[in-house]
């Protein structure tokens, strides 16, 4: 949607909400409603407001792999903020190479943690909160007029002190150990596949091993894509977000293989690499 119609064909800038309010939720139009306030005209997109409550680990893996894909200057609002009215601190942020670059309103509390592994942080300021903002919904009270200010032409250094660097999250990664590579399962998409934390780069050492184990138990089918085995068929395979995943062919991979956001995933080498146990 857009705010108005310039009647022109200029790019208007976009700008993405990313929540965990829940779809059709009063919060969502009353944050809408405020941003639609901004008399330039800008297209607005909705990447998520189904993260679960207050998991700032989920929003922080959905901003940081969707945010590359937007054009240069998109706006992103990012509202999973558990402490909101605490001591921790709203910010403005840009990262990324002036051609590509990414603009964020949201929580210093770890939602760009991905993001910042992605894009490199350009520049950050702290946001002052007006007194009479509401001290539980700063997404509507703080963050989506001040978007709306800045989408009118406001100059981000009129905003409060500059921060050199923006708090993060303990991300998980692989590591390689004794018998192979470790590594846990970062995400869980809407289809039940597993994310891990194994880069793509480890496939030739997921193909020697002939398995992945994930948690109790092992997959022993490694494909391409999905069509490649059968239906039911657990499988391993590299997903598009440069992660080595589990899945299950037309199935859950998260209830055949009882996982979560945690458990333990690992490649283990071929038994002639590392001795008789």
């Amino acid at each position: 949607m857009t705010a108005a119609d310039n009647g022109g064909t200029a790019m208007t800038r976009v700008v993405t909400l990313t929540t965990d309010f829940g779809s059709g939720s009063g919060y969502v139009a009353e944050l809408k409603g405020r941003l639609l306030q901004a008399t330039t005209p800008f297209t607005l997109v909705d990447i998520s407001h189904d993260v679960l409550p207050h998991d700032i680990r989920a929003a922080a893996w959905l901003v940081g792999q969707s945010c590359p894909a937007f054009p240069t200057g998109t706006l992103h609002i990012v509202v999973v903020d558990p402490g909101v009215g605490t001591e921790r601190q709203l910010v403005w942020a840009r990262l990324g190479p002036p051609q590509a670059y990414q603009e964020f309103l949201c929580p210093d509390n770890g939602v760009l943690t991905l993001a910042l592994k992605r894009l490199p942080l350009v520049v950050a300021r702290r946001i002052r909160v007006p007194l009479e903002a509401s001290a539980t919904f700063h997404g509507r009270d703080v963050l989506a007029p001040l978007a709306a200010r800045l989408l009118d032409g406001l100059n981000p250094e009129s905003l409060g002190d500059p921060l050199d660097q923006l708090s993060t999250l303990r991300w998980p990664a692989s590591e390689e150990t004794p018998t192979g590579v470790q590594g846990e399962v970062i995400h869980i998409d809407a289809f039940g596949n597993l994310v891990t934390s194994l880069p793509a780069s480890l496939l030739p050492q997921l193909e020697a091993a002939g398995r992945l184990r994930v948690g109790l138990h092992e997959i022993t089918t490694i494909v391409r894509t999905y069509g490649e085995a059968m239906p039911g068929t657990a499988v391993a395979l590299v997903g598009s977000q440069g992660f080595i995943e589990a899945a299950v062919v037309e199935g859950r991979a998260d209830e055949r293989l009882d996982a979560r956001i945690g458990t333990p995933v690992a490649i283990d080498a071929p038994a002639s690499e590392f001795g008789p146990a």
